[in-house]
């Protein structure tokens, strides 16, 4: 999961032939037969279809409601999600891993951390080495076992909205890059909430791709419909917390446009393997080249766009509480 729990999805291809896709953002992408039954889309929070329409591709469209979130119809099939496969490069979880434990180091010192989609480990080794006691859940039977021998710690194999920890147990928890792949946002986001103790704090990356101008949708590539099922701006995320019975305490933004445009440069030189990787389901940058690559494209966005202006498509560090009712 987490990171590594994308819902991944068979992408779809327009009658034109497949369109490249913004390599960073290429994930998730196996499907499953279980069901070929689609759903009209409809906002998690609103619970509204019939918006706008603010995106095409392929079969799908997203609609853009009036609480800022984009939503895709239709809904991909039941069970046509495959929650253990990611297509991310290590290092878009290894890089970064000491700057999301520092954000939640904002907020708590210690205590014990629950890593939701914990892959293999990049994040738990880090919250460990900040002084953090982990426990973990990961639906990729290999990655839990790769993180327990690693770590050895506690790692629960399946999804957080079927989880058996216990209630109320956790001091923190962190995921990446999930909100945009849950079956129902709102409903993954009350499951995490449970696990929290009273004064726990709910930490997590998420990509801001909603309502962005046209410009910058053509700059980003492909929306990668259905593997992504959500689009999300910076006040739709307050929307959801609310709707989540939860409460934003904090958000840092951070500005890729510039790692966006290196991308959309990177595909349109390569034009070939990047077909060929959009179909695969890969990373285009590959190879012992590929770490670096990637290591200077975590600093375009989590260094270099920590201090541009905003605007254009963004990623968010967001921390959030449970709303307790009023005594």
């Amino acid at each position: 999961m987490g990171r590594r729990a994308g819902r991944a999805l068979l992408r779809r291809s327009s009658a034109k032939g497949p369109r490249l896709t913004n390599h960073t953002h290429l994930e998730r992408s196996q499907p499953t037969e279980k069901s070929t039954l689609q759903v009209s889309g409809k906002c998690p929070v609103c619970r509204l279809g019939g918006d706008k329409i603010a995106l095409r591709e392929g079969d799908y469209i997203g609609r853009l409601c009036g609480c800022g979130i984009t939503y895709i119809d239709p809904q991909p099939p039941v069970g046509s999600i495959d929650p253990q496969v990611d297509h991310h490069h290590r290092v878009y979880y290894e890089a970064p891993a000491a700057a999301r434990v520092a954000w939640v180091k904002r907020f708590k010192q210690k205590g014990l951390l629950l890593d939701i989609g914990c892959g293999d480990g990049e994040f738990t080794r880090a919250a460990i080495g900040a002084g953090f006691e982990v426990e973990g859940i990961e639906p990729n039977p290999d990655r839990v076992a790769t993180v327990k021998k690693r770590s050895a710690i506690p790692v629960e194999q399946g999804l957080i909205e079927e989880s058996s920890l216990p209630a109320g147990r956790y001091d923190a928890s962190f995921h990446v890059d999930l909100l945009s792949h849950f079956p129902d946002p709102v409903a993954a986001l009350r499951a995490i909430a449970e696990k929290m103790r009273d004064d726990g704090v709910i930490c997590f990356e998420v990509g801001l791709f909603s309502n962005l101008p046209l410009r910058w949708r053509r700059l980003a590539g492909r929306a990668n419909m259905p593997t992504h099922l959500w689009f999300f701006d910076a006040p739709s995320i307050e929307h959801l917390l609310d709707a989540a019975g939860l409460k934003l305490v904090a958000m840092r933004r951070y500005k890729v446009g510039v790692s966006t445009a290196v991308s959309a440069a990177l595909v349109a030189m390569r034009r070939e393997r990047a077909v060929a990787a959009t179909r695969a389901g890969l990373p285009m940058a590959r190879g012992r080249a590929s770490g670096v690559y990637y290591r200077f494209h975590m600093w375009l966005r989590y260094g270099l766009g920590r201090w541009l202006p905003i605007g254009g498509p963004q990623t968010a560090f967001v921390a959030a509480v449970r709303r307790l009712p009023a005594s």
